[in-house]
């Protein structure tokens, strides 16, 4: 009996030892610190993406003849005229559903294929439009990139233009215009002035602040200096290549608003952070590596500055105001000195 109740113990004994362990591997693992929705920091404003039902895209007339296209992420118009459509940037993966899309509002033919910019993301799905006589309209820098690439994806511009081109069918004039590089070469404007309408990819989505280091731009100077340009023609709606919804010109000054607040505060943020007081404090010995803890520091601060006024107000603010900070900072760095 001895034995029996010896070898019941043992049994017992070790099944604790070993869930005394598994807790403390697993539960220390999984401690309420490391989940803590503390952690997280929280969304400001933001809007909820529209359900696109089993079409996976949906469609909106903004003008006569001129229709907005949005896959949720992604969007673009086309102009449906008597004499036939002109469609812009069809998006890598979606032109299927973009053709559906104009079968919806008319049976008239492609003729006119105009590239916002040369970017995969955006153009990617052009082949499906081309030939047949489609003419494909696009800057000349963007012309140039395709080249250089070679994706058979992305045809080349049969008309490459310079700082302004004009396009008419069917009544309607749209007007192509090149504001300078900021976001990439040839990122050009699509503008309707008898509809007050324009499209502009990439650098002022609708209440929201700029993709990733102001969506990868190669000349943060001149995307601003873009966008005061654009705020100068007349229009009342913009389309900018991303989610779900069009956006007003008080919405596009709002988000120039935003470019320019966030060139302050990394101006005031170079000047409260100091690169030898983060000396003093690193632990590492690697010269890089302190240089990234300072370049780190200094987006804290100017992330820290911008937070309680834009957090609320523009969706991606925890994202990407960080790299936005990053950008700025770079450009006081190489190009002009706070």
């Amino acid at each position: 009996m001895f034995t029996k109740f010896g070898t019941y113990y043992f049994r017992i004994s070790r099944l604790l030892v070993i869930l005394m362990v598994a807790w403390f591997f697993f539960g220390c693992a999984a401690s309420p610190r490391s989940l803590s929705i503390d952690d997280f920091a929280s969304d400001g404003y933001y809007e909820p993406l529209p359900p696109l039902g089993e079409k996976g895209y949906f469609i909106k007339q903004l003008a006569p003849e001129v229709y907005f296209f949005s896959t949720g992420a992604y969007n673009n118009i086309f102009i449906a005229t008597s004499e036939g459509v002109v469609i812009t940037d069809p998006i890598k993966g979606k032109g299927k559903l973009l053709k559906k899309a104009i079968s919806e509002v008319t049976s008239q033919p492609v003729k006119f294929m105009v590239y916002s910019h040369s970017h995969i993301d955006h153009i990617g799905d052009a082949y499906l439009f081309a030939g047949n006589g489609v003419q494909i309209v696009a800057h000349v820098e963007t012309g140039k990139a395709l080249k250089r690439y070679r994706d058979k994806n992305r045809p080349l511009p049969h008309i490459n233009f310079g700082t302004n081109y004009s396009l008419s069918i069917g009544g309607i004039n749209i007007e192509l215009i090149y504001m300078g590089e900021g976001h990439g070469k040839g990122n050009s404007i699509i503008y309707i002035p008898s509809r007050k309408i324009m499209m502009y990819v990439d650098l002022v989505t609708p209440k929201s602040v700029p993709f990733k280091n102001f969506a990868y731009t190669s000349d943060i100077y001149t995307q601003m200096k873009a966008i005061e340009k654009a705020l100068k023609l007349d229009f009342d709606i913009y389309v900018a290549g991303h989610l779900h919804r069009p956006g007003t010109k008080e919405e596009m000054k709002e988000i120039l608003e935003y470019y320019r607040e966030s060139k302050k505060a990394s101006i005031e943020a170079i000047k409260n952070i100091s690169f030898l007081d983060v000396r003093s404090k690193t632990k590492t010995k690697d010269v890089e590596r302190l240089f990234g803890e300072y370049l780190d520091t200094v987006a804290e601060e100017c992330y820290r500055i911008l937070k309680p006024k834009w957090k609320h107000r523009l969706m991606g603010f925890e994202a990407f105001t960080k790299g936005h900070c990053d950008i700025w900072t770079s450009y006081h760095r190489t190009q002009k000195a706070p």
